[in-house]
């Protein structure tokens, strides 16, 4: 993925900003944050904390939670200082149970699949659940040189979700991808844009509405601008949040592609996506973008999260969990329902969070 300049960066980081605070009322959220509390991950191997859940899957029927992890900053960092090695990441299986354990205040997990195992290193970010096959399905973010330089390449990866030491070939994927959703065998990607390096930050500044999803013989939706996570409903359609529109766009089959049929606003950029058990769709939602931006990139301060979920049948969006001064979670990214509470991951914070749902 080509490298978008410093000044252009700064620009579209701007114009990713603008209308961050709308003034919104939000009304009470479902959980309150006496009722959520941080679950620390520790790596077996290497005994670190696990910063950078980025995306979870659930296995309601096995009673776990798989976390993608990696901590994103570190890694751009050591890239852009062109260290020897760059820092690795995992896919965990965490059980419910002991999430929900309320003397539980941190869980050791081991790494579904080693590092070793893939070529420009092990660093997942979206991921799915293939229930089907028992198999994990994620954009694996590959580094490799490029003359003294490294380079990201996402590659759609599969591994096996029951301690199989099955690594499938890795499949080459948009330069944009960002998350993935298994169905009926396949995957369906989402790009967050069209353009890699210098075009996408022109599709910043713009707003232009260029990124979408791809089924896996190339693009069905490319009228959303900043597509992020996507979900396949039980009928089968896609749902897929797109950021800069705050904004959940549920696509249908028309033709050989998708259109829009139904749209959700909600009070933040949505990022990664998962379906609740009542047909709800549970969304991280992030009230300023700017906030978010300067958490990510730089470090600076804190990013306040919100999950939200909304049903397609009436339209109306419920709070589920709101930390607009980031007191307990920064930046969440994903959340989903589960019969003890609701979890949640993050792009920059440690572990977990963890709201228990009332008796």
């Amino acid at each position: 993925m080509g490298k978008t300049p410093r000044k252009l960066w700064v620009l579209s980081l701007f114009a990713m900003g603008l209308g961050a605070c709308s003034g919104e009322h939000i009304a009470s959220a479902q959980y309150g944050l006496d009722q959520c509390r941080r679950v620390a991950l520790l790596d077996q191997e290497t005994g670190a904390r696990i910063r950078g859940a980025e995306d979870l899957a659930l296995d309601e029927e096995r009673g776990r939670l798989f976390v993608s992890a990696y901590d994103r900053r570190a890694v751009e960092n050591a890239a852009r200082k062109r260290r020897n090695t760059l820092p690795q990441g995992g896919v965990y299986a965490v059980p419910l149970a002991s999430l929900f354990d309320p003397q539980q205040e941190q869980i050791s997990v081991a790494s579904l699949a080693s590092p070793d195992n893939f070529t420009g290193g092990l660093r997942p970010h979206g991921i799915s659940f293939d229930d089907v096959n028992h198999e994990l399905v994620f954009i694996n973010r590959t580094y490799i040189r490029d003359g003294g330089k490294w380079v990201m390449v996402p590659q759609l990866q599969r591994i096996g979700a029951n301690g199989e030491m099955f690594v499938g070939e890795p499949v080459a994927a948009h330069c944009a991808a960002n998350d993935v959703a298994a169905i009926d065998g396949g995957v369906v990607t989402s790009f967050t844009h069209a353009s890699c390096g210098f075009g996408a930050g022109v599709e910043n500044i713009f707003r232009l509405k260029r990124s979408g999803v791809s089924g896996e013989n190339g693009a069905v939706f490319d009228k959303a601008a900043f597509a992020n996570g996507v979900a396949i409903t039980p009928g089968g359609d896609i749902v897929m949040a797109a950021t800069r529109e705050r904004a959940l766009l549920f696509l249908e089959k028309m033709g050989e592609g998708l259109h829009e049929a139904l749209r959700i606003e909600i009070p933040g950029g949505p990022d990664n996506l998962s379906l609740a058990t009542d047909g709800g769709v549970v969304a991280a939602a992030h009230p300023s973008m700017m906030k978010l931006m300067f958490n990510r990139k730089f470090g600076i301060g804190k990013a306040p999260s919100r999950i939200v979920k909304a049903d397609p049948d009436t339209g109306a969006v419920e709070i589920l969990f709101d930390d607009p001064r980031a007191e307990l979670f920064s930046a969440a990214t994903v959340a989903v329902e589960t019969p003890g509470g609701l979890v949640a991951g993050s792009v920059t914070d440690e572990g977990l969070l963890v709201c228990q749902a009332a008796p």
